[in-house]
């Protein structure tokens, strides 16, 4: 992986875990809503599983 592809990956992580804290504050805000709640936690979840691929590739040194 060269210095250039990691320092994208690891800015393209960055900006998902931003929305995910997004997605985080809404699902408190809103938490009276129970629909909207679930999709805030399925929303959560796939940016989780999108970040840990990308921590695997980070650790990993190389693309999939």
């Amino acid at each position: 992986m060269t210095v250039k592809a990691r320092r994208k990956l690891i800015k393209q992580q960055k900006k998902l875990m931003q929305e995910r804290k997004a997605w985080e504050q809404m699902q408190t805000n809103f938490s009276y809503d129970e629909d909207f709640y679930k999709f805030c936690e399925l929303k959560i979840n796939l940016l989780n599983e999108e970040a840990e691929k990308m921590r695997y590739v980070l650790e990993m040194g190389c693309c999939e």
